[in-house]
């Protein structure tokens, strides 16, 4: 996509599709061309930045000429990514994927001509970096047949009907010849149509489910089991503004998100790696959990401002690393000890190690929730009682009592567990809510609402005897914070110290229609459900927000937490719907 005078400038983030090996992932545009990819890791330097550094950045076109319509999915239980388009001499299909099973990451891309002729304009950039250099890249590409390509010079050529072009890119110090190309491809499908064989999909929005969760599986770091908040950094939350963050690291509160969601569908395995990389992280730290790692589990870098970068639509500054790991979070630890109480209930076991760190985090938060902290929002601001956080700590000492009881732990601690949750419930209720405002509000002393509340009704705090302060909690957030439809901001509009607004938060959107469920509101969730497919892409890849006027996706891309959001929303739409 151009500028008038050449410029190119980078297209709406949901046009990109996403192909991975679960070590890594590349984002492809619509147009045929890979303008994000981190070499050999999701954290690594990028190898093609354009997508953030459109003047320096690198990039992999193979892309058709004159194109008048273009089609694009991923194969049915696979994570192969086909887009075929149609110029006004034929019709072509790219085929991109990243190849499973290899010792590097491999990237396969085949263009097949299906009829009539195609034009098409081969481009391999390559720029590692940021901003991009010239310098040798780590990578190296085959092409069959045979083309005279030169990283940064442009080839033209045509395809007629029935032939193609071939290029695998892979380590370059272990080459591969493009002939493999189409072994790569059928491996690859092969693997992915393996891996959800035994995905326990239901009967409603199956389809949706699984591919959900393969995306989700795809932001997954093998190596270690850490699944990766997003693959990019610095995509904006307002185009043109400075809400602009990296995300290429593990958040617990995400993977203890991601644990519940493969256990719903008999995905245990994936769930247990996570737990493990939780519990590896818990092992290696003195200090209170951290509010993100590396992939590796260690303190992730500082965060640092990157020069001569261009920006996604020129939104600066472009970060590397992230602030927010300095920050105290309580909720960390109810959303950490929620997923080993979710591995017990599955029928997993809880290592000793699992039992070592749940108990130690509900002693902390024992002794550490009147403590103010910075919430759930990472708001760069002054510490405050946050009523989210304080509900999640009462999940920390309500879930690992339950785990003692459940395995016959310190039958003496875990009554102190149950003592300080009472106490805290009760401190909630006094502090956290409202009577003028008949709901619970985002912070002690506070008016304002918090969308973080929308998941009351998913925890059982307060279901009891104060259901309907939960109801009309998400009703006045879905009245003050809503964006329109099923859209909401996290916070009020302007209240987190920065300047410029953030779109509406996506995850957001599956707590409310979760909520509006489990509160017996059937008919207005299912609404909702149906309303927030609509804003997916053809792909169901998820962004981090939305721009309320114009429906563009912002933010960080594809996001886990709005993945796994929409695995849990249909998992309860599905127990709705089959009563």
């Amino acid at each position: 996509m151009g500028e008038p005078g050449g410029r190119w400038q980078a297209p709406p983030i949901r046009d990109y599709g996403m192909i991975g090996d679960t070590r890594t992932a590349a984002l492809t545009s619509r147009l045929g061309s890979i303008d994000w990819m981190c070499w050999p890791r999701f954290d690594s330097e990028p190898v093609f930045g354009r997508l953030i550094d459109g003047e320096r950045g690198g990039c992999f076109e193979i892309a058709g000429e004159g194109v008048t319509r273009t089609e694009r999915r991923y194969r049915d239980r696979s994570t192969v990514l086909e887009t075929t388009w149609e110029t006004g001499t034929g019709r072509a299909t790219l085929v991109d994927a990243m190849a499973m099973g290899t010792d590097s990451p491999t990237v396969v891309r085949q263009l097949s001509c299906d009829a009539g002729s195609v034009g098409v304009r081969v481009l391999y950039d390559p720029r590692p970096g940021l901003p991009g250099t010239q310098d040798e890249a780590p990578i190296a590409v085959s092409v069959r047949p045979s083309v005279p390509l030169r990283p940064g010079v442009p080839v033209n050529l045509r395809l007629r009907q029935g032939e193609a072009l071939s290029a695998v890119l892979t380590d370059r110090d272990h080459p591969v010849p493009a002939d493999r190309a189409r072994g790569f491809i059928d491996a690859t499908d092969r693997w992915w149509r393996r891996w959800s064989r035994d995905i326990r999909s239901g009967e409603h929005y199956g389809e949706v489910l699984v591919r959900s969760l393969m995306n989700l599986r795809m932001l997954t770091y093998t190596p270690s089991g850490a699944p990766v908040a997003a693959p990019t950094t610095s995509l904006p939350e307002e185009v043109g503004g400075v809400r602009n963050w990296d995300y290429r690291f593990s958040w617990p509160r995400d993977a203890s998100v991601g644990v519940a969601a493969f256990l719903a569908v008999g995905k245990n395995a994936e769930a247990c790696a996570f737990v493990d990389w939780l519990v590896k992280c818990a092992s290696r730290e003195e200090a209170p959990i951290r509010v993100l790692y590396d992939l590796d589990g260690e303190r992730s870098m500082p965060e640092r401002e990157v020069g001569g970068v261009s920006g996604y639509h020129g939104s600066l500054p472009v970060r590397v690393g992230n602030l927010a790991e300095e920050q105290h979070q309580l909720d960390v630890y109810g959303w950490v000890i929620d997923a080993l109480w979710n591995l017990v209930q599955g029928d997993e076991k809880l290592s000793r190690e699992g039992r070592r760190t749940l108990a130690e985090y509900a002693d902390f938060v024992v002794d550490n929730w009147q403590r103010p902290d910075a919430g759930l929002w990472e708001v760069r601001a002054d510490p405050a009682h946050c009523v989210h956080s304080k509900v999640w700590a009462w999940i920390a000492l309500d879930r690992a009592a339950r785990t003692a009881a459940a395995l016959g732990m310190s039958r003496r601690r875990a009554a102190r567990w149950e003592r300080e949750r009472d106490l805290l419930a009760e401190d909630v209720r006094r502090h956290g809510f409202s009577a003028e405002r008949g709901c619970y509000v985002r912070a002690y002393g506070s008016d304002e609402l918090d969308s973080a509340l929308l998941l009351l009704p998913l925890t059982g705090f307060d279901m009891d005897g104060g259901r309907e302060r939960v109801a009309q909690t998400v009703g006045s957030i879905w009245k003050e914070l809503g964006a329109g439809g099923p859209l909401l901001y996290r916070y009020p509009v302007g209240h987190d110290g920065l300047p410029g607004r953030e779109g509406a938060f996506l995850p957001c959107s599956f707590w409310l229609l979760e909520g509006l469920l489990r509160l017996g509101r059937r008919e207005e969730g299912l609404r909702l459900f149906e309303e927030v497919l609509g804003i997916a892409n053809e792909l169901l890849l998820l962004p981090e927000e939305i721009d309320p006027s114009t429906g563009a996706y912002l933010g960080n891309y594809p996001l886990a937490l709005s993945q796994a959001g929409l695995v849990h929303a249909v998992t309860e739409v599905q127990r709705v719907l089959d009563g």
